[in-house]
């Protein structure tokens, strides 16, 4: 008899905590009045120039343009500057950023298989991982590169990619 009442309770407690669990219309208003209050007290407009600085900045170098975004980076192990910290020069073309390491790792493996053989992996203070394509100490060449990115048929790339990364360090 115990046993059968115990039962009993617990399915009835089960219930009440599966029907409480729905989301209703009532949630989705108050998430939207939220988000409102937001727009209107311009808290949407610090998010929004967080994402203004992520984004690269066209600097002019005598007669080219580059879309250039500077941070300091660290060296993420496997990524191909480890052991070497002279190959990363002051403008790297950037190609991709993840939040994972092996798919940074992977999409460099792949861009080595399609002809990109200095490519490597960085990562800045925030653990987001950048994939170089290439890498180089001056302008001009950076430019090269950008179109040369631009114009390979086997990577498709998002905006804001491609674009400049100047290691923070070398930027001086």
């Amino acid at each position: 008899m115990r046993h059968l009442f115990t039962i009993t309770v617990s399915l009835l407690l089960l219930l009440i905590a599966a029907s409480s669990c729905k989301t209703n219309e009532a949630n989705y208003r108050a998430a939207y009045e939220v988000a409102k209050e937001k727009q209107l007290t311009g808290e949407e407009d610090i998010d929004r120039q967080l994402l203004d600085q992520q984004r690269p900045r066209p600097t002019v170098f005598g007669t080219d343009t580059l879309p250039i975004r500077t941070e300091y980076i660290g060296y993420t192990k496997g990524g191909g500057a480890d052991s070497d910290k002279t190959v990363v020069k002051r403008y790297c073309v950037v190609v991709g950023k993840f939040k994972q390491v092996f798919n940074a790792r992977s999409m460099r493996e792949r861009l080595m298989r399609s002809g990109y053989p200095r490519a490597l992996v960085l990562h800045n203070n925030m653990k987001e991982y950048y994939v170089i394509a290439n890498t180089t100490p001056d302008p001009h060449t950076a430019r090269l590169m950008l179109d040369s990115v631009l114009a390979d048929p086997s990577l498709s790339l998002k905006s804001p990619f491609p674009y400049i990364l100047r290691p923070g360090h070398l930027a001086r």
